[in-house]
């Protein structure tokens, strides 16, 4: 498996790397390939990494219940015309999720605004905690818009069968006080 450190290992938005975690043979593969081509995570970036991974607990604590409390929020708003989440009682997943995440689902969750790509700007116009960003995975809570950044490769018609609309948002829950997110949204939403 491969995994990106780049996200909430470290956490800080600071650090570039990936971590491979499998059998002995991916790992000897994994490492002959660093030794003839050079990808191997530099001392700081390392240093930085396990510092975050020192925290990682703790954090995702915080992220997970922040994004409960956000997603269960973008339920209630008329802007809003769904909410993806695996622990919302409307998520079919819901019970899975319970069963296999018991400490929470994490810091993702993605909503999508009735009001399309005009929604979005509007709303993204407002917002004062919230930025549009190009990585998730921070201490603090950002948004990425996958039709115009991870999937603007497909057409209209591809996107809409992947369930990827103009007005779709992934949200990377931060560690923010949630009083404070909701706020932002809140205000950020009530217009649009």
């Amino acid at each position: 498996m491969i995994y990106s450190a780049t996200k909430n290992l470290s956490g800080h938005a600071d650090v570039v790397g990936g971590v491979v975690v499998g059998k002995p043979s991916w790992i000897d593969g994994a490492r002959a390939f660093a030794h003839t081509f050079g990808p191997t995570l530099g001392p700081f970036d390392a240093w930085l990494t396990l510092r975050g991974i020192r925290t990682l607990a703790v954090r995702m604590t915080r992220h997970t219940s922040n994004a409960l409390q956000l997603a269960r929020f973008f339920e209630t708003q008329p802007a809003v015309s769904r909410v993806s989440y695996p622990e919302l009682e409307a998520s079919p997943f819901c019970a899975r999720a319970r069963q296999l995440l018991p400490s929470g689902a994490g810091a993702l969750l993605s909503f999508e605004l009735a009001g399309g790509k005009p929604a979005l700007e509007a709303m993204l116009g407002r917002l004062r905690l919230v930025r549009l960003m190009p990585s998730l995975g921070n201490v603090a809570t950002t948004l990425s818009h996958p039709a115009s950044t991870s999937h603007r490769g497909l057409d209209p018609t591809e996107r809409s069968r992947a369930g990827i609309s103009d007005g779709l948002v992934r949200c990377s829950v931060g560690l923010e006080h949630p009083d404070d997110l909701l706020e932002d949204f809140q205000q950020a939403l009530r217009s649009s």
